[in-house]
């Protein structure tokens, strides 16, 4: 019950601080069935009063100057969200570079082994009819990393093309 009653408490003011221009008394009371109410109406005859928080007053100049540092809060907040994500978007974009480096570099080597394993294996008519099932197999593990590869390629473009959207967002007149 206590504990309630401390949440109910701190509620009561977080609510009147942030309403403290247009509230002058905000009451916690229990109703018959139990139940806690928080409001600025006054409560029944019949019901349990709490608490009775009356709110200051606050000159105009010191409620402008609180919504101005909870606007510049706000903002500061804004700004390090859209910093992080595009640090995160540009995080994306590197790994994704990277990767299509890595593929590039692995379909390289398996063209070249491919080629190698041609050179070997099919310098005559009779060598390429013998080991032609395995000179396709080894053109084919060529020909599906050239295509990781190049799927990765366009990966990357797409975080790419992600990074720079992000670091020059379109103008709010052009959309």
């Amino acid at each position: 019950m206590k504990s309630i009653l401390i949440c109910a408490t701190l509620f009561l003011w977080v609510v009147v601080s942030s309403l403290a221009e247009a509230q002058s008394k905000v009451y916690t009371w229990t109703d018959a069935k139990g139940k806690l109410h928080i409001t600025d109406d006054p409560p029944p005859v019949e019901a349990s009063v709490k608490d009775v928080v009356e709110a200051p007053v606050v000159a105009p100049a010191e409620a402008r100057q609180r919504q101005q540092q909870r606007q510049q809060r706000d903002e500061a907040r804004s700004e390090e969200k859209r910093r992080s994500d595009l640090e995160a978007t540009l995080r994306r974009s590197r790994e994704a570079d990277e990767q299509a480096q890595e593929a590039v570099r692995k379909a390289d080597e398996q063209t070249q082994q491919a080629l190698e394993y041609r050179k070997r294996f099919g310098n005559t008519p009779s060598r390429r009819e013998q080991f032609k099932y395995k000179i396709r197999a080894e053109e084919e593990k060529a020909e599906a990393t050239r295509a990781e590869a190049q799927r990765a390629i366009d990966r990357a473009r797409t975080a790419a093309e992600e990074a720079r959207t992000s670091l020059n967002p379109p103008a709010a007149g052009n959309q």
